[in-house]
């Protein structure tokens, strides 16, 4: 059996308005990641807020081109617009992404620091979920979590 390619298939498609805020993101190679599954899973817009300020060769590496055609922007401080936000983060708060339910087409996801997660003055303006763990680490690479929310919440949508 031969693998098949990609452009073999019709993309799928999904009527959600995603933005997706990474406070602070500092790894390249999850800059790049991150960049790869907005492309992948239709996200409207990426929003670096902090941290980084361009684009290294090892993120454009690891997005394999997605930055040409994806809306995304550098920023120091952000305004958030009108729609259901929630911060991808395990907290004391947080429920399990499986008890998010669509009220809204417009979504906006905040993903934080590989190191410090998500920033106290953006946890305390949204509600929390996070990726249930069955195993014995107590956390999960941000790129890794943020493709299972967007897979779980593109799936709500179908």
């Amino acid at each position: 059996m031969k693998q098949s390619k990609h452009i073999d298939f019709e993309s799928e498609t999904h009527n959600l308005d995603i933005v997706l805020v990474c406070d602070k993101l500092e790894s390249p190679a999850n800059i790049g990641g991150v960049l790869r599954l907005a492309d992948a899973f239709g996200v409207s817009q990426v929003v670096f807020l902090g941290g980084k300020q361009k684009l290294s060769p090892r993120a454009k590496s690891v997005s394999r081109g997605t930055e040409k055609y994806l809306d995304y922007r550098f920023v120091e401080k952000i305004d958030f617009d009108e729609r259901d936000w929630f911060c991808l983060e395990l907290s004391l708060t947080s429920k399990p992404i499986r008890n998010f339910s669509l009220t809204s087409q417009k979504i906006g996801i905040v993903v934080g620091n590989e190191k410090n997660g998500v920033r106290e003055q953006y946890l305390s303006l949204f509600p929390c979920f996070h990726i249930p763990m069955f195993g014995n680490n107590s956390s999960m690479n941000v790129a890794s979590a943020l493709s299972a929310a967007l897979f779980h919440l593109t799936g709500l949508n179908q």
